[in-house]
C-alpha cells in the first residue's frame, strides 16, 4: 500500500520477522519497513534512509527493547557485507531461517502449508570458518596489498584483517599470497582510477586434503605479472595456480573467460564421504565442506533407497549428489549444461571406479525427451537448480512425467515454494527439512521431498 513516509522521519518499530536478505521487518501503519540489523521482538527508533513506492528503509538510531538473542558480532565489519545474521544467537538464527521457509510457503504455495513438514534446520558445531572457497576483489591500502568484501548493494569495498568465513586452510593459504604478492610490489587494479591489473583472487582449499587451488583475474596478459603468479605453486600447500582475463569492468561474473594452468596440476583433489574427486578452477562445488555430507545424507533419506532404484540428477554440477548415491542404487544418471563439470563428473566416477554412473551434457529438456523415448523413466528423480530455481518448460513437463518421487535441493526459499506451487497438481510437498550451509548469513539450503499424487 502506498504511505506518507519521507527521507528522515523518526518512527517507532516493533520487529516481527527477518526477511530474505536478514534485515528486521516491522510496519508502521501497515506499510513494511526494512531494517538491517533488527531481530524479531525488537522495539527500535528508525530513521527513514529510502523510500519505495509500497515500502520503505530504514536503520536503527535507538533500542527501546533488545532482543536477549542478541549477542556481540565476531567479525563486526562483515555486518555490512557477507555476515548480516552474526549479532543473533546462533541458535535462534536457525529457528528464524526456518521460519523465512515457512513464510515462503505462506507467501507462494497455494496449498495447505500446515500439512507440509518442516523440520528444525540442521546446523553446526562452530558457525565460522567452513568455506572452502573464497573470491575476494584485491586492494592495495597504501601499505599492503588487501582483500576485502563489497559492502552491501555498493561498490565499496570492506578491507578485511582477518578472514572467519574461511576454513583454516585457506586462511593460510591467503594470508601468505597477500604477503608475497606485497613483497613482489605487484599491479593491483585501483576501480577509481581504472589502472592496474590484479582485479580478484580466487583460493580453494580442502582440508580433507590439504590442496589449495589459486586463480588470480587480471585485467590484462601480462609477462611480469605471470611471473609474480607462477611462484605462488611455492607456497605451502598450493598445489595448483591459475589465471583468467576478465576486461568487462560492469561484468557480475568474475570468471567469464578460459582459465589457464600456470603452475602445479589444473585441478586439486577433495574428498566427500568416502569419494576422492578432482575439481577444476570453473567447476561448482558446496561450498562447505562439513555440512555437504550432512545435506547429502539428507539426500539418501528422502531418497528412501531400497537398492533397485534408478536415480537422474538434474542440474548435476560433476555429480557429486549422483556419485555419493551410485553404491546405494541399480543407475545414475546426472545432466548439466556446463561442459567442464560433465567432464569433471566422468573423472570423478572414473577415480572412484563407479561404473553405474552416466553424465550428459546439453540443456535437461531434451535429454529427458530422449530417455523417455529409450522408456526410461527414474524411480527418484533429484534437482538441484541455481537461485532462480527450475525453468518452466521443465515444470510443465515434470507435470505429466510419471516420476514417483522428487527429491528438490534448494537454495532459495522463494522460487522452491513456487516451484511447488506449479507442480502441486501431480506432486505433494511431503516435508522440507533445512540444512545450514552458510551460518551467519541468510542464505538458506533445504532439502524437500515430493511425491506423485
Amino acid at each position: 500500500m502506498e504511505h506518507n513516509l519521507k527521507i528522515n522521519d523518526l518512527i517507532l518499530l516493533t520487529i516481527k520477522r527477518l526477511g530474505i536478505n536478514g534485515e528486521g521487518i516491522g510496519y508502521y501503519k501497515r506499510v513494511a519497513v526494512f531494517v538491517d540489523g533488527a531481530i524479531p521482538g525488537e522495539v527500535v527508533e528508525v530513521k527513514i534512509i529510502g523510500v519505495e513506492k509500497r515500502f520503505a528503509y530504514g536503520e536503527i538510531t535507538k533500542f527501546k527493547t533488545k532482543s536477549k538473542d542478541r549477542i556481540i558480532p565476531k567479525a563486526p565489519k562483515l555486518m555490512k557485507a557477507g555476515l548480516t545474521l552474526q549479532h543473533i544467537k546462533y541458535e535462534k538464527q536457525l529457528e528464524f531461517k526456518r521460519d523465512i521457509i515457512i513464510d515462503a510457503f505462506n507467501r507462494y504455495y497455494d496449498g495447505d502449508v500446515d500439512k507440509i513438514k518442516v523440520y528444525d534446520m540442521l546446523g553446526m558445531d562452530y558457525p565460522f570458518e567452513y568455506r572452502n572457497k573464497t573470491q575476494l576483489p584485491v586492494r592495495h591500502d597504501g601499505d599492503k596489498v588487501v582483500v576485502g568484501q563489497f559492502e552491501k548493494n555498493t561498490n565499496r569495498v570492506i578491507y578485511l584483517d582477518e578472514y572467519v568465513e574461511e576454513n583454516k586452510l585457506v586462511q593460510k593459504a591467503l594470508k601468505d599470497i597477500l604477503d608475497y604478492l606485497t613483497k613482489a610490489e605487484i599491479d593491483i587494479y585501483n576501480p577509481r582510477f581504472r589502472q592496474g591489473n590484479l582485479r580478484y583472487i580466487i583460493v580453494r582449499g580442502f582440508e580433507e586434503t590439504n590442496e589449495v587451488q589459486v586463480t588470480f583475474v587480471i585485467l590484462e596478459k601480462e609477462p611480469r605479472i605471470l611471473n609474480i603468479f607462477k611462484k605462488v605453486i611455492n607456497i605451502e600447500n598450493v598445489k595448483s595456480v591459475n589465471y583468467t582475463i576478465n576486461d568487462d569492468l560492469k561484468s557480475i561474473e568474475i570468471i567469464n573467460s578460459e582459465v589457464i594452468n600456470l603452475a602445479g596440476k589444473e585441478k586439486i583433489k577433495g574428498k566427500l564421504g568416502k569419494l576422492d574427486f578432482e575439481i577444476s578452477p570453473e567447476s561448482f562445488y558446496q561450498l562447505n565442506s562439513k555440512q555437504t555430507t550432512v545435506l547429502y545424507d539428507q539426500i539418501v533419506k528422502a531418497a528412501n533407497i531400497k537398492g533397485f532404484e534408478s536415480i537422474l540428477d538434474l542440474y548435476c554440477g560433476i555429480g557429486s549428489i549422483g556419485l555419493y548415491l551410485a553404491d546405494k542404487v541399480v543407475e545414475v544418471r546426472g545432466i548439466d549444461n556446463n561442459r567442464k563439470n560433465i567432464n569433471d563428473a566422468k573423472e570423478f566416477a572414473e577415480m572412484n571406479n563407479i561404473d553405474n554412473a552416466k553424465f550428459y551434457f546439453g540443456e535437461i529438456l531434451p535429454h529427458l525427451n530422449k530417455f523417455e523415448k529409450e522408456g526410461y523413466t527414474p524411480d527418484v528423480l533429484i534437482v538441484d537448480p541455481p537461485r532462480k530455481g527450475m525453468d518452466i518448460k521443465l515444470l510443465n513437463y515434470l507435470q505429466k512425467a510419471k516420476v514417483r518421487k522428487i527429491v528438490y535441493v534448494s537454495c532459495n526459499p522463494s522460487t522452491l515454494a513456487k516451484n511447488v506451487n506449479h507442480l502441486q497438481k501431480s506432486y505433494h510437498p511431503k516435508y522440507i527439512i533445512p540444512v545450514d550451509m552458510f551460518p551467519n548469513t541468510p542464505h538458506i539450503e533445504a532439502v524437500c521431498l515430493l511425491e506423485r499424487r
